[in-house]
């Protein structure tokens, strides 16, 4: 069965009744489940450039990125959360934060908000916002990186495996998030345009 230790600021996998996979022992093979379930996601989306066609950034759309990156390892996934955690809006709230979010992103465009800036607060908007049982760290810099390719030829490429597990970049970007999340975008921003290249 899997181990119950788990990495700082990582969510707890407390409820494994969801998991499609029965063959599924360790976190090493869950998360490479997941990294597989996500990386069909990443062709769907970055093969080509997206459009707003395919990847329209409202509600419904939102949910169902989230269904795609873990659908095939999770029966919850694309779901909203129903309990209360330590972290993100109270579960009767995360609708209209969600909401709120998307309503922001037009003007943020139409006020010339550098391109990477928007997506830095999207990004730290969607993760805090802690909309679904697990995966909100991986959904929100996955939406982060759509609405940049939408925008650009680049996108930023995380390092998931460290970023994921105890390590050095884990650690910056966890307080990257923490200041953020007092106003201060200043480290987020540039944790991104490190690793911001062309797909």
């Amino acid at each position: 069965m899997l181990p119950d230790r788990i990495t700082p600021g990582q969510t707890p996998l407390d409820d494994l009744s969801g998991l499609r996979l029965k063959d599924v022992r360790t976190r090493a093979q869950l998360d490479a489940a997941e990294a597989e379930n996500i990386r069909r996601a990443i062709i769907k989306y970055f093969a080509a450039a997206p459009s707003l066609r395919t990847a329209p950034f409202d509600y419904p759309w939102v949910l169902r990125l989230h269904r795609e990156m873990f659908g095939d390892v999770w029966t919850w996934a694309g779901q909203l959360r129903r309990a209360e955690t330590n972290i993100g809006a109270l579960p009767h709230r995360i609708e209209g934060e969600l909401h709120g979010l998307l309503h922001d992103l037009p003007a943020w465009s139409e006020s010339r908000m550098p391109l990477l800036e928007q997506a830095v607060r999207m990004h730290h908007r969607a993760v805090s916002i802690h909309p679904f049982d697990n995966g909100n760290g991986r959904w929100s810099r996955m939406l982060a990186n759509i609405w940049l390719r939408l925008h650009s030829p680049d996108l930023t490429h995380w390092p998931d495996t460290t970023i994921g597990s105890a390590s050095t970049i884990r650690e910056e970007y966890l307080a990257a998030l923490r200041t953020a999340d007092r106003g201060d975008y200043a480290a987020l921003i540039a944790l991104h345009a490190r690793f911001r290249r062309q797909f």
